[in-house]
């Protein structure tokens, strides 16, 4: 990165973290995170470049925002992983949790690899799934907590997960400013409890919990 923007990136780096609680521990993790994926970006485009100097305030942030919603589940599972947000961002937060487990849910293999190598480097307990979602269901099974962040419709994550979540598992969907629409098409195929919560790093976007899913009844 050119000077200007790894000033911009102390910035935005101070600014996250006084803005949200955490710990020596999982700063240090998130620094070590932060390093890696440099490293990994300059031969895997694991996120997109412009915003590599915002790397702290588009997606940590937003990350730790997942984290704050559901801070005691015991086994998370992250669909689509990608470049590791949110579910590497979590995992640094409860690395230390002995009863917490993360799972990394990325088909395409050179993310998955980064993926690998950045829950080694900060002893995240847990593992990394390289197969498609459709794929994944016994591990969705496992769930306390799913998570997507810009990955597809809310109708096609539903239709993905519903099948194999436990009664008592909750979704967490990042999801930007029409999910207004998406809840609408998605409510025509399912039936589903929903509670929005506003994102502190996107204005219009939301973190959508949702739990209680079933298949709307076709008549006909």
């Amino acid at each position: 990165m050119e000077p200007a923007d790894r000033q911009r990136r102390a910035s935005d780096r101070a600014a996250v973290l006084a803005g949200h609680a955490v710990s020596r521990e999982t700063t240090e993790g998130l620094d070590r995170f932060v390093a890696l994926l440099d490293e990994w970006q300059a031969r895997t485009n694991l996120v997109a470049p412009s915003t590599l100097p915002e790397l702290w305030t588009r997606h940590i942030a937003d990350s730790l925002q997942f984290h704050r919603l559901a801070p005691s589940a015991e086994t998370w599972v992250d669909l689509g992983s990608g470049g590791g947000f949110p579910g590497i961002v979590v995992g640094t937060a409860r690395a230390s949790d002995p009863q917490f487990e993360l799972h990394l849910v990325e088909s395409n293999a050179k993310k998955a690899a980064f993926l690998r190598a950045a829950q080694r480097l900060n002893r995240i307990p847990g593992a990394v799934h390289p197969v498609r979602i459709e794929a994944a269901g016994t591990v969705i099974s496992r769930a306390d907590v799913v998570s997507a962040r810009a990955l597809a419709s809310l109708n096609d994550l539903l239709r993905m997960v519903a099948p194999h979540l436990r009664p008592d598992a909750r979704c967490l969907f990042a999801k930007g400013r029409g999910h207004e629409q998406e809840i609408a098409d998605a409510s025509a195929h399912w039936r589903f409890r929903v509670l929005k919560h506003e994102s502190d790093v996107e204005e219009g976007s939301v973190i959508l919990e949702i739990d209680d899913i079933a298949p709307v009844k076709q008549i006909g």
